[in-house]
């Protein structure tokens, strides 16, 4: 499978976690019809460069704004400071509810997730499926 996503999500993605430094960055992607329309920076409430937690009333007023423009939600991501562009154990364990219980499907188990790797000096980005078991799966995707 392979995604095709305008480079404009990738540079604004690139530009909020390197603000962000030296705390993690998260943020969501809304879509029509699995194409990207809009994206959010979401305030990281963790101030964490090891962890992100979404802001709960920013979540809610983007999933109002979301409803109301008759918008998906396509993707969350957010930001590796210093570690690859991969889920991490925890990343895969919050992608559940309650977090770790892998028996059912994921909170949003029709979405992308996102990460950002600020590791070298490149920015890495990378998208990826979290599926019952828990199953993550590389998803690859073309910029344009």
């Amino acid at each position: 499978m392979l995604l095709k996503i305008e480079k404009k999500f990738k540079d604004f993605i690139i530009n909020h976690a390197k603000k962000t430094m030296p705390n993690e960055a998260c943020g969501i992607i809304h879509s029509i019809n699995a194409v990207p329309t809009s994206i959010y920076e979401v305030t990281n409430i963790a101030h964490s460069p090891y962890r992100y937690e979404m802001d709960g009333i920013e979540q809610l007023n983007l999933e109002k704004k979301r409803e109301k423009n008759g918008e998906d939600l396509f993707a969350i991501y957010h930001s590796h400071v210093a570690t690859k562009a991969e889920p991490s154990p925890t990343d895969v364990r919050m992608a559940f509810f309650p977090p770790g219980n892998f028996k059912t499907d994921p909170m949003f188990d029709s979405i992308y997730y996102i990460l950002i790797s600020l590791e070298h000096t490149e920015a890495d980005v990378r998208f990826f499926k979290i599926e019952k078991g828990p199953i993550v799966k590389e998803i690859d995707v073309l910029f344009n």
